[in-house]
């Protein structure tokens, strides 16, 4: 099994890639909203990521946050979306791809897009986050909480996404043997989720301390991780994927 990230802008890796080198693409790529400096998902005394971060070009912090993510992260990530020639390569290196945030960047019609209900009952911040995929299966929805980052140890990126998040979607999508790309690695919680299942990973990430980040909570996480608990997940996929095979060839036979 192959987990490899490396350090570097993605085009650039991309550019070195053979057409189809990977199964699927899951990534997570800026939407160009500049959404460091807005004020999502502030109530009462709670500050949201975004709000920390904004404050933390003043205030190099102190405390509790003194040397933190929060303080340390950059915070102009997020100020242009993807070029054109960004999903033209990511489309030619990967045989499938789901792109969170695709109703930002004007991709083809699909019959399937993920919703993620974020199980979030405030209005001020985003309840749902969508995600656009090449897949002819139908849509879906998962409900899977985010409230103040509580589905990860540690929250060391503004937009970081649950494991299990990354785990449904493999589970959904992935069958055994598939390598997966994730452009924009961020907090590394797909990287994660594609070591529980035993799948070849290679991610990137531009951002120094970003990338120094997800280093240090992967390793973490893969000291903790034992063989069993990797048979039991692997075991799990091949189950779901089996489960799907059917649905689909059923769907192919009405369809015939």
């Amino acid at each position: 099994m192959i987990s490899t990230t490396y350090n570097m802008d993605c085009m650039a890796y991309m550019a070195n890639c053979q057409d189809n080198a990977f199964d699927i693409a899951i990534v997570d790529p800026p939407y160009g909203i500049n959404a460091p400096n807005m004020n999502m998902g502030s109530w009462g005394k709670y500050k949201s990521t975004a709000s920390r971060l904004k404050r933390s070009r003043f205030d190099k912090g102190g405390g509790h946050y003194a040397n933190s993510a929060f303080v340390t992260m950059n915070t102009d990530w997020d100020l242009n979306p993807p070029s054109r020639a960004y999903f033209e390569e990511l489309f030619r290196v990967s045989k499938n791809q789901i792109i969170f945030g695709g109703n930002y960047f004007g991709l083809p019609p699909t019959r399937c897009f993920v919703c993620w209900d974020k199980l979030q009952a405030l209005e001020n911040f985003s309840q749902v986050e969508y995600a656009w995929t090449s897949f002819d299966y139908p849509s879906k929805i998962v409900h899977i909480g985010s409230t103040g980052g509580r589905n990860d140890v540690e929250r060391i990126h503004p937009t970081q996404k649950p494991v299990k998040l990354y785990l449904w979607l493999m589970q959904k999508f992935c069958k055994p043997g598939d390598s997966i790309l994730d452009t924009h690695l961020g907090s590394g919680s797909s990287r994660i989720a594609a070591y529980q299942f035993g799948f070849d990973f290679v991610g990137t990430e531009i951002d120094k301390e970003y990338y120094e980040s997800q280093e240090k909570r992967f390793q973490a996480f893969k000291a903790d991780f034992d063989f069993d608990q990797k048979l039991f997940v692997a075991q799990e996929l091949q189950c779901n994927q089996l489960n799907l095979n059917e649905q689909w060839e059923k769907q192919q036979e009405c369809r015939s």
